[in-house]
């Protein structure tokens, strides 16, 4: 998009070369103070999502024995952590993105419950504790997705099956607490039904969204995260062009004497 616009107005060719280097082509993201100063600011926006509930109505039909199939409005309380992470995975690629769900389990586990429901070494009991276990698979599969190319095609797929890793890792978790006799076997399936159900939907829907402005949202990080050898490489070119002007000026000079 930037450098359509670039295009479009046609700017000189030396600041051309400067917005150019801000545009991500698919580069690693560098280890740098900017880097680390996005993170830090991705993991507030995930415990931001983590404690936020936004209502979404849409319709519905149930089988009643009554009146048969009725239609009426459905209204969930929908929680956006997966959407976010998908993002935060493109955005800080797959080594970040371990730092950053490392650092919240570890302030989860012994410094402050920032999980859904709390917090604490117990929550590894807690049926939810296997979605954040999804959220390492989700970082891998994304991540390896994402990294092939930009295309559009590929950052769906990348949402997708990360959407899948983590619903069915908490699934498989539930089976296992079941087996150690932690919960009942009878409560997996309406556990799943529950946290997953129309939430699944609604996370691949979502997840599809954000990858689609992704591209655009890393750009604006990239400025603070762009690897320094671009700006290297940006003194270098302007010390030579004013090479170039000064070797001009003096030769004119000969020239002119």
């Amino acid at each position: 998009m930037l450098k359509t616009i670039i295009n479009k107005f046609k700017i000189n060719k030396r600041y051309r070369d400067i917005f150019l280097q801000y545009i991500h082509r698919g580069e690693n993201v560098p280890l740098s103070i900017g880097a680390l100063v996005v993170c830090a600011f991705c993991f507030v926006i995930f415990l931001i999502a983590t404690f936020s509930q936004i209502p979404i109505s849409h319709p519905w039909l149930k089988i009643t024995t009554d009146e048969g199939l009725v239609s009426y409005t459905k209204t969930i309380l929908y929680n956006p952590q997966i959407p976010v992470m998908i993002l935060i995975i493109y955005i800080l690629g797959k080594g970040y993105s371990f730092l950053l769900l490392i650092a919240y389990l570890i302030i989860g586990f012994f410094v402050w419950p920032v999980f859904v429901f709390g917090g604490g070494l117990g929550y590894v009991h807690n049926y939810l504790f296997g979605y954040l276990l999804g959220f390492a698979f989700a970082i891998l599969i994304s991540g390896t997705i994402f990294k092939i190319n930009m295309c559009f095609k590929t950052r769906c797929l990348g949402a997708l099956f990360g959407v899948l890793a983590i619903h069915i890792c908490g699934f498989f978790y539930c089976i296992f607490l079941a087996m150690f006799k932690v919960i009942n076997f009878n409560l997996i399936f309406p556990i799943v039904s529950t946290v997953s159900g129309s939430k699944f939907i609604y996370d691949i829907i979502i997840s599809l969204a954000t990858v689609t402005v992704a591209p655009y949202i890393k750009n604006l990080f990239w400025v603070c995260m762009k690897p320094k050898a671009d700006n290297k490489n940006r003194l270098k070119n302007a010390r030579k062009r004013n090479q170039i002007v000064s070797d001009y000026i003096n030769q004119t000079r000969k020239n002119y004497n």
